[in-house]
């Protein structure tokens, strides 16, 4: 394996476990009842999980992949999409999609 392929699959685990923190933490998230019941169950990780999860499939396809015009330009992809889930993780899984998206097209 090449170097962008390992630092693409880091930052797909990475993004993988930030999701996980998220949907834990909706879960035991306290929820505040009105008079008709429940309110603000979960909704508010909905939309980062249906940007989060693509961001993982792109990084996991760009890391999978030979083609390294194609890998890089789908770890770019990915490390923009994996702003919203935590702020790329505290930035680490941004910069580590970013910067294999880059070695993958730099090297020829």
């Amino acid at each position: 394996m090449e170097t962008y392929q390992i630092l693409g699959l880091v930052g797909s685990l990475l993004l993988v476990l930030a999701l996980a923190i998220m949907m834990l933490g909706m879960a035991v998230m306290p929820v505040g009842f009105g008079m008709m019941g429940p309110m603000m169950w979960s909704m508010g990780f909905f939309p980062f999980f249906l940007i989060g999860l693509p961001s993982v499939v792109l990084g996991i396809l760009g890391s999978a992949i030979s083609d390294r015009t194609a890998a890089g330009v789908l770890l770019i992809l990915a490390g923009i999409l994996s702003l919203p889930v935590f702020f790329g993780f505290f930035g680490i899984s941004f910069i580590l999609l970013i910067v294999a998206g880059a070695l993958a097209l730099s090297k020829k």
